[in-house]
């Protein structure tokens, strides 16, 4: 299943059996606790099958979801390459199964197939880029703003956010409460804007410029 990450794309059958052979698969509960932030870990996780998030808490207790993982995504690179200690905390949103990597037979392989570096730096720029698009809405989107953007970018050609989320979590998404995205959301609706079908949201006209 590993020839299906992006990390791994230039890499031969055989050495593809090879680099699983050196991970554990490990099935993980909904809701459950993968890394919490702080930990101190050195294994990259890659999700073969399922959803998690991950999050960043301040001291009230408030969640801001920074990234979002399905099947064939991985997450906690960062430490593995610096060693220092994990920047989020990673939840299943689903039953999940996992291939965990360790670290050092990892770079035993990519010694042996440098093609993986590249393939890893291409991902972090990528995660650069929406890290450095989300400080940007934070900083100059209200709230609606950065609702809409999230509603627009994660639609379908119908139109459809095919991912289920609860408002909780879309509130995580874009910073706020869940109170006021609720309150947006029914706005949107009343507005014949979207619709909640087969507990999907789906947009069905343009959204305004601002609410």
């Amino acid at each position: 299943m590993l020839e299906k990450v992006s990390l791994f794309l230039n890499l031969t059958e055989r050495e593809i059996a090879d680099l699983e052979a050196l991970g554990q698969e490990r099935s993980v509960a909904k809701n459950s606790i993968v890394i919490n932030e702080g930990d101190d870990t050195d294994c990259l996780y890659i999700v073969l099958k399922g959803k998690a998030h991950a999050l960043r808490s301040d001291e009230s207790g408030r969640q801001f979801i920074v990234n979002r993982f399905g099947p064939y995504d991985y997450f906690g690179e960062m430490s593995f390459f610096d060693r220092n200690s994990r920047c989020a905390t990673v939840i299943t949103r689903e039953k999940c199964v996992l291939m965990i990597l360790p670290r050092k037979a990892f770079f035993d392989f990519a010694a042996r197939h440098p093609e993986i570096y590249g393939n890893m730096i291409r991902a972090l720029l990528e995660k650069l880029r929406k890290a450095t698009q989300q400080i940007e809405e934070l900083a100059f989107l209200d709230v609606y703003g950065r609702l809409a953007r999230f509603l627009i970018e994660n639609q379908n050609a119908d139109g459809v956010i095919e991912e289920k989320l609860t408002q909780q979590e879309l509130a995580d998404m874009v910073g706020s409460s869940r109170e006021t995205v609720n309150r947006i959301f029914n706005e949107l609706v009343g507005g014949g804007f979207i619709t909640k079908e087969k507990g999907c949201m789906v947009i069905k006209k343009k959204l305004p410029y601002s609410f």
